[in-house]
């Protein structure tokens, strides 16, 4: 009889790891897509306020503007993204790079948009 309990017990506490096991595993793959949610929110959010800050030098060239960021840092759902452009002139055209770098959690990401950029005449030619 007692044996018997020996095995039982045994049994008993190798089905309890398993369960711990796949609590930690469930808790683990939890936490890594919250933080994947996390840091695809703010990349989503920098490609809008890319193409935000692009199409508005784009519209100043009209007004012949020489293009730049609107703001050093721009505060999106709680997350400040820093801004800088480089703006390469050839010719008729504005080749411009967009830098925007952003902490999310912990961790500096970086994600640069390019752009080239015409002024054109606003006014037809009778």
């Amino acid at each position: 009889m007692r044996n018997d309990a020996r095995g039982w017990v045994l049994m008993e506490a190798v089905i309890l790891g398993c369960i711990v096991l796949s609590a930690a595993a469930v808790l683990g793959i939890f936490a890594r897509s919250a933080l994947l949610a996390e840091q695809s929110s703010a990349r989503m959010d920098a490609a809008f306020l890319a193409r935000q800050e692009l199409s508005a030098m784009e519209a100043g060239l009209a007004h012949g503007a020489f293009p730049r960021v609107s703001a050093p840092s721009v505060r999106v759902n709680d997350v400040t993204y820093a801004l800088r452009a480089d703006v390469v002139r050839q010719g008729d055209f504005y080749d411009v790079t967009l830098h925007l770098s952003w902490r999310v959690l912990g961790r500096t990401e970086t994600a640069d948009y390019v752009r080239r950029m015409k002024r054109y005449d606003t006014q037809a030619a009778p």
